[in-house]
């Protein structure tokens, strides 16, 4: 099926895609407290191995119809009970630099080429009180930890209430300064001038 979409995307003169997501759901039981990923069914699994298969397997369809993959929300979104994009102070304390959830990233990103998208959820145990894409720490486990060297992009800064308290200018330069190499910008094209200006 992902080869298939792949072609029709690059048909359509798409050449990436923002998924698959990469993100461990700890069981079903917990999906419907986890507003990002496990309540809107978007896991494909509970544990790291089943996740790592299925959303490799999705990525190399990517490939094979000629779209780049990106996997997400590195370091992982399915422990949180919160939803970045509608919460603040959103906070993962499950999440460590050589646990499952990021063992999932270093088995996927050794199967081919693909981008790597930050979520913008805090990680106590990584870099606590910093949002993942404006983390360097984050940014670190990802190149040093999981030896990736893409291109790392992140998610959406426009309108997410969890970095709704940064001005536009210092989501920008932050992110750049921890190490991201492509800005998502897309709920609110509004913040865009403020942002390619800080960056310029």
């Amino acid at each position: 099926n992902a080869s298939t979409w792949g072609a029709q995307l690059a048909a359509a003169g798409v050449n990436m895609n923002l998924a698959p997501v990469a993100d461990i759901v700890t069981s079903p039981e917990f999906a419907a407290s986890n507003p990002p990923i496990g309540e809107l069914a978007r896991e494909y699994g509970y544990d790291g191995a089943t996740v790592a298969a299925k959303s490799g397997a999705f990525a190399a369809g990517m490939r094979d119809g000629g779209v780049l993959p990106t996997f997400k929300h590195f370091p992982g979104l399915g422990h949180v009970d919160d939803n970045t994009d509608y919460s603040t102070g959103v906070t993962d304390e499950v999440v460590t630099p050589d646990g499952p959830d990021v063992g999932v990233y270093r088995t996927v990103l050794s199967q081919g080429p693909a981008v790597v998208m930050l979520s913008t959820a805090d990680y106590a145990l990584i870099d606590p009180g910093v949002p993942a894409a404006f983390s360097s720490r984050v940014v670190g486990v990802l190149r040093d930890g999981a030896g990736f060297e893409g291109v790392v992009t992140c998610d959406d800064l426009s309108a997410a209430d969890q970095v709704g308290g940064y001005s536009p200018a210092d989501r920008a330069t932050l992110a750049v300064d921890a190490g991201v190499d492509l800005l998502l910008v897309s709920a609110d094209p509004s913040v865009y001038p403020e942002m390619h200006q800080a960056v310029l």
